[in-house]
């Protein structure tokens, strides 16, 4: 919840306990003795409405500090870590040191095959199945490693540039 949002319930809380003790002190209300809406109401209602309101704030009041992240700034999203490239080590090789086993057999498939592949044909060259290759390079291609574009009713899988540049230079 945001913090407008509770300081509203207990604003609205606040209110109606407010108008709740009055009745219960007054029993009349307004009018006095006998007169109106309020003279029909038992007491106990009157009470209820005061201290179930006041209970409310009390516990929205309580929410905000055991809770100060819900304060009114929105929490600062940190970069995802990047994996350090040792010194003298290429981007690919700093790639694959942190890659399961099969994407990295996806990946090393794709780099014997000249940095671009068909997704059904990876699918044959790896021997993983139809959707486990989906999934591989769905993820894959998340992180940036390679991109896919539709080719027929299959994709064209390619190594991402940032890659093959560093890759074709060494």
């Amino acid at each position: 919840m945001r913090l407008g949002t509770l300081f509203f319930i207990v604003i609205v809380a606040l209110l109606l306990s407010v108008v709740g003790l009055f009745f219960f002190g007054f029993e009349g209300g307004f009018g006095g003795r006998g007169r109106g809406m309020a003279a029909e109401v038992p007491r106990s209602f009157w009470l209820a409405l005061f201290v179930v309101p006041l209970v409310v704030a009390v516990t929205a009041l309580g929410y905000v500090l055991v809770f100060p992240e819900f304060g009114g700034e929105k929490p600062v999203k940190k970069p995802s870590s990047m994996p350090t490239v040792q010194r003298g080590e290429s981007a690919l090789n700093a790639v694959l040191r942190v890659l399961n086993d099969d994407e990295r057999k996806v990946i090393e498939t794709i780099i014997a095959e000249g940095g671009t592949m068909l997704q059904k044909d990876i699918r044959w060259k790896t021997g993983l199945s139809r959707v486990r290759t989906h999934r591989i390079l769905f993820r894959l291609a998340k992180r940036g490693i390679v991109s896919a574009e539709k080719y027929y009713n299959t994709k064209k899988i390619a190594l991402a540039d940032w890659l093959t540049k560093e890759n074709t230079k060494a």
